[in-house]
């Protein structure tokens, strides 16, 4: 099999509006607040940290990232996935973006999804089954609740 490639930003973002982080802003004090009236310096000073760390996290545009499917297994970005760690794979095509969702062979690893662009959905399909069986996979519904929000 030949090498098949694609650029691809690491996540799907959502813009976000002045009324969001200003929302965000509010949840924020109103956790600090409730902390110091509670006399919990520690919480409060976690929940500044933790705020903070969000808002300039949120703000930070998303990058692109090179994907390849090779014979050896899937890099993406600095990541590479060998065949052997992985279990399975799901080509997801909704809402007109699509997806390659990996499970891994590690009973408690998590979903890897990376975006597909600029290659059919059903070439990454043919690639892989060399390699990888098939199964239907969806995302957890907490990962897909906070996709709607927003995060």
């Amino acid at each position: 099999m030949q090498t098949l490639s694609w650029n691809a930003t690491e996540e799907r973002r959502a813009p976000k509006t002045a009324e969001w982080f200003f929302a965000a802003s509010i949840i924020a004090v109103a956790l600090i607040a409730t902390a110091i009236i509670l006399g919990n310096a520690l919480f409060a000073g976690v929940i500044t940290l933790a705020s903070i760390i969000f808002l300039l996290h949120t703000r930070r545009a998303p990058r692109s990232a090179h994907t390849a499917v090779t014979n050896e297994g899937i890099s993406f970005g600095d990541v590479f996935l060998p065949y052997e760690k992985l279990a399975a794979f799901c080509v997801e095509d909704s809402n007109g973006s699509s997806r390659l969702l990996l499970r891994h062979k590690k009973k408690l690893s998590l979903l890897t999804a990376i975006p597909i662009a600029g290659v059919h959905p059903n070439i990454v399909r043919a690639a892989l089954k060399e390699f990888l069986q098939e199964e239907k996979l969806q995302e957890p519904f907490a990962q897909k609740f906070l996709e709607y929000l927003g995060f």
